[in-house]
C-alpha cells in the first residue's frame, strides 16, 4: 500500500497545485497511522486506520488520474523558480514525471541510473515524460565482423 504516482491517460495539467499538495500529505499521514497501528493487537484499530487510508487514497487517486503526473516536489521547486526568477539546475530521480509548460526554458537533471544527465526543457517536450530524454543504456557501434567469423553453409 505504499504512495506511488498515478499515470494519466488524457494528459491533462494539474491546475490546482495548493490541493494536491494537501492530498498528497494527507495520504502520507493515513499511510503512518497504518504502519503505526499494525503493531497493535487492536483489530478495530487497524481496520479503521486502513479503511480511513483508502478512502484517502482514493479521493487522492480520484484527482491524479485526470491529470498529468508530476513529482510534487519537483514541481514545487520549479513553481518557486519562476517566481523568482531562477535559472538553477535542478536535480530528480522522478523519471515518471510529465514535462508541463511551468518546466520549459529551465534545466532539469534526471537520474539515468548512473549520473544525473541534464536536460534543457523546451516547449516541445511539453507532455513527455522526463525519463524519455535521459537514455539508460548507452549505445556503442556493433561489432564489426572480423576475418575469424566464417559463416558455416
Amino acid at each position: 500500500m505504499g504512495f506511488r504516482g498515478a499515470w494519466n491517460k488524457r494528459n491533462r495539467l494539474i491546475e490546482d497545485l495548493d490541493t494536491f499538495l494537501k492530498l498528497y500529505k494527507k495520504a502520507q499521514k493515513a499511510y503512518k497511522k497504518v504502519r503505526k497501528v499494525e503493531f497493535s493487537n487492536n483489530d478495530e484499530l487497524i481496520e479503521n486506520a486502513k479503511k480511513r487510508y483508502q478512502e484517502i487514497w482514493d479521493e487522492f487517486r480520484a484527482f491524479v488520474n485526470k491529470k498529468a503526473w508530476v513529482d510534487p516536489k519537483l514541481w514545487a521547486t520549479i513553481r518557486k523558480m519562476n517566481q523568482t526568477g531562477d535559472r538553477k539546475v535542478v536535480k530528480t530521480y522522478s523519471r515518471d514525471s510529465q514535462v508541463i509548460s511551468d518546466f520549459v526554458n529551465h534545466t532539469i537533471a534526471v537520474h539515468n541510473g548512473k549520473t544525473f544527465v541534464p536536460i534543457y526543457i523546451t516547449p516541445e517536450m511539453v507532455g513527455h515524460k522526463l525519463g524519455e530524454f535521459a537514455p539508460t543504456r548507452t549505445f556503442r557501434s556493433h561489432p564489426e565482423k572480423s576475418a575469424k567469423v566464417v559463416k558455416k553453409k
